[in-house]
């Protein structure tokens, strides 16, 4: 049956991957989403260590005044992911389209900031600050930042093909003539950037930014305060992240309604009462093993890969995977708008929920200490334990479990892909 299953996937999405591999678009989202991973992987480390959550070495980096200085490099490099996956995106797409790289990186970036907001704020009687939210040029901008890098470059190759640069004579040297060619095509590009920015600020979002946050977070309103509910808002958080829109906005929205539910409960723990929501506590441990989608099961079949392009991902990824850091498998498989990885990415919270609330509907899950809160690189398991028990413990690892086999086939036809691409390059190499 299972063969089955995996021959089927390999007939119903199989010419799905290879046809959308085959475009330019997808080549440039995907070769420009692993140039990232050495921003990702070369600050998981750091991460990691000033996050762990041992009370006296937490106490030592504050002590040496490490603890703002080690969230600050957090903030710079993993908290401004949209500024780096504007150029390299932008850059991909030029190298695809034949154009000067620099000057489309040059001009995407350029475009992606005039749309991010910028507030001013009084810093005298007469003097203000220009100030832009890193948010927005963060987590919240990765959307918009994909859209500008393909879309800006696309535009500037298709001006310049239509020969509206400026012509200049062979005798001015090839660093000038590159610089001032582009003039015309660059006066459009920002023209268009501005008259978008206008459209937005002029509407009732704002700005761009916020336009994509509040279209996607309208759905949570309509969404009640139950177990179910968690399922559904995080199954609709991991179709966001498939498509390149970071489901923090959704995410914080959801948390903000059900704070209260979780006051509620530690307000009955304290005082030895039932809790009311208590399912919910359960379903807010398994929405995001190994991080949005639940990727621990992938980075788990990745260490029986057969290419090696996934057998050195793997070794880069598994360990910031345990600690809840999957941008080196988002961006270096890469997941995102990877046919493949669809189904299982989306309904891994699903699968996870199910097989919690079968525990908890036969008693196994029956203890949970609401007044507990680790830090988000804490591994799985280990959390759960100080949350539940033992017996939370060995659900959270029934839901790897599951989740691992849930990713298998679908891993085993990526990784089948990239065998037969490697025997390809070698046969053309020999």
């Amino acid at each position: 049956m299972y063969l089955k299953f995996q021959a089927f996937l390999e007939k119903a999405i199989g010419p799905i991957a290879t046809k959308m591999s085959e475009s330019k678009i997808v080549q440039a989202l995907t070769n420009g989403m692993m140039s990232v991973l050495p921003v990702t992987l070369g600050v998981a480390f750091i991460a990691i260590v000033g996050n762990l959550p041992i009370e006296p070495w937490q106490n030592l980096l504050a002590e040496m005044g490490l603890t703002q200085l080690i969230q600050d490099l957090i903030n710079i490099t993993s908290g401004l992911y949209a500024i780096y996956i504007v150029c390299t995106i932008s850059y991909e797409t030029a190298r695809l389209e034949n154009q000067n790289p620099i000057t489309c990186v040059i001009l995407s970036l350029a475009s992606f900031l005039v749309l991010v907001p910028q507030v001013q704020i009084p810093v005298g009687e007469e003097e203000y600050m220009t100030v832009i939210k890193t948010v927005s040029i963060g987590s919240e901008g990765i959307f918009i930042a994909i859209i500008v890098g393909i879309s800006i470059t696309m535009f500037y190759s298709f001006l310049v093909k239509k020969k509206v640069t400026i012509k200049m004579p062979e005798s001015v040297p090839p660093m000038v003539s590159d610089s001032l060619s582009p003039t015309f095509a660059a006066m459009i590009i920002f023209m268009v950037a501005f008259i978008v920015k206008a459209g937005f600020h002029f509407s009732p979002y704002g700005d761009a930014m916020n336009f994509v946050n509040t279209v996607v977070s309208a759905p949570i309103s309509a969404i009640g305060t139950n177990a179910v509910s968690v399922i559904i808002v995080f199954t609709f958080a991991n179709v966001l992240w498939f498509f390149g829109i970071h489901p923090s906005a959704i995410i914080n929205i959801f948390y903000a309604v059900i704070t209260p539910l979780i006051i509620e409960n530690i307000t009955a723990f304290l005082q030895g009462q039932p809790l009311p929501y208590f399912e919910i506590m359960f379903m807010l441990s398994v929405i995001m093993i190994g991080g949005t989608g639940n990727t621990l099961g992938l980075s788990i079949n990745m260490l029986f890969s057969k290419s090696e392009r996934y057998k050195s991902l793997s070794k880069l990824s598994f360990v910031p995977s345990i600690f809840n850091i999957n941008e080196p498998l988002i961006f270096g498989v890469p997941v995102i708008l990877n046919p493949i990885f669809f189904l299982p990415l989306v309904f891994s919270t699903a699968v996870g929920g199910v097989v919690v609330h079968l525990l908890y509907k036969i008693g196994f899950l029956n203890y949970m200490n609401p007044t507990i809160e680790l830090p988000w690189v804490t591994p799985p398991v280990i959390a759960e334990w100080f949350y539940g028990g033992w017996q939370f413990a060995l659900a959270i690892i029934i839901v790897i479990a599951v989740q691992t086999l849930l990713f298998m086939p679908f891993f085993k036809m990526a990784d089948k892909k990239a065998v037969d691409e490697e025997k390809m390059v070698e046969k053309g190499l020999n």
